[in-house]
């Protein structure tokens, strides 16, 4: 057979327990329960992608991305990956209604790719990676949890701390005031999914600086059809506002920039990877903040995700931290971020670089 045809597909479920509940005001996860999906071509060499599910932010369930996978897989079967931007074209008519099951099928296919051209993925992007560097999330609980969590991994090196907010405020600010004293030079990030009223946000955000704190960003503080309150704040603060929730297509990112939002949280899970290279270039067209962003995903789809933003350059905000929360070893290869947060993607040597360890045997 041809190596470039696409000789078969598998689909299994990734699954992993976490090193702590991560909890944010929209809802808990206790373990990792993804979808993965991997493609074999002709010659042997194979590519994966993984469809990292939040049914409580997307609507999306395990059990419809698997089905979806499988129907990709049949399509895609017997067609050749030289050809990938049609296959993209295809996928997308196909999967657009689950944009899980689309980031996992194309990165399958640029995991594949990547390994039969023998180069890694960031070199689809860009000439040289840039230095990708993650946050690191403070979930919701105690004060002392939070200051306790700052303390070990700050001194592990990191520098940026991303909390969620957004269930209590006086609890929150503690939390904040907590983690500034764990870590007083490390930068932070606020995160609401959608938690908050306009004037919530407000009043949150000036109780911080009354505590002499200042965030880097705050992530959607609103409800994700609250444009205008996005916009509102956007003018209200000196740092960026950044959609996560109410951007699910390149038309939302027209209509969030139009409306003067200042921050954009790509995530390829919400986009898919050809259409989150749109959002991109448009955001770098207006001069808006970018974040890199994820689900709770492996290290399979957030090292492919740090490929994306590595080899662009450009992206102000890193939040690939999901991987540092999972504790059972679910993929093989590469073992993406260090204890400090950083991506250094010169050890891949082709593709993304992990391998589900349901595959790493196939």
């Amino acid at each position: 057979m041809k190596e470039t045809l696409i000789r078969s597909f598998s689909v299994a479920r990734l699954r992993g327990a976490l090193t702590q509940p991560f909890t944010i005001s929209s809802g808990s996860h206790k373990e990792l329960d993804n979808a993965v999906f991997m493609l074999r071509l002709g010659g042997g060499v194979r590519g994966c992608g993984e469809a990292g599910v939040a049914p409580h932010i997307t609507g999306e369930t395990l059990e419809g991305t698997m089905a979806a996978l499988k129907r990709a897989g049949e399509w895609l079967e017997g067609r050749d990956i030289s050809s990938f931007d049609a296959l993209f074209r295809g996928l997308r008519e196909r999967l657009d209604r689950n944009r899980a099951a689309l980031a996992a099928a194309e990165m399958a296919v640029l995991d594949a790719l990547a390994r039969l051209m023998k180069v890694p993925l960031w070199r689809f992007y860009g000439p040289r990676p840039a230095k990708t560097v993650t946050d690191i999330t403070v979930v919701i609980g105690t004060p002392e949890q939070a200051f306790d969590f700052a303390k070990f991994y700050l001194a592990r090196g990191m520098k940026i701390f991303k909390i969620k907010v957004g269930i209590d405020h006086d609890d929150d600010l503690r939390r904040a005031a907590a983690v500034r004293k764990a870590a007083p030079g490390a930068a932070i990030f606020l995160d609401a999914n959608c938690a908050w009223s306009v004037a919530e946000a407000r009043s949150f955000v000036r109780d911080l600086r009354r505590a002499g704190i200042r965030p880097s960003v705050l992530e959607q503080p609103v409800k994700r059809d609250d444009i205008e309150g996005l916009a509102a704040l956007s003018r209200d603060f000196d740092f960026p506002v950044c959609a996560d929730e109410s951007l699910y297509s390149l038309q939302d990112a027209v209509r969030l920039i139009r409306a003067g939002v200042t921050g954009l949280n790509i995530k390829l899970m919400k986009l898919g990877l050809a259409q989150s290279l749109e959002v991109y270039r448009l955001a770098k067209a207006k001069g808006v903040s970018l974040m890199m962003g994820e689900m709770l995903e492996s290290r399979l789809s957030s090292v492919c995700a740090a490929h994306f933003a590595a080899g662009l350059g450009g992206f102000d905000l890193i939040d690939l931290d999901t991987p540092l929360f999972i504790k059972d070893r679910a993929t093989a290869g590469f073992a993406g971020p260090s204890p400090d947060g950083n991506y250094d993607l010169s050890k891949v040597r082709s593709g993304i670089g992990p391998v589900p360890l349901v595959f790493s045997r196939r």
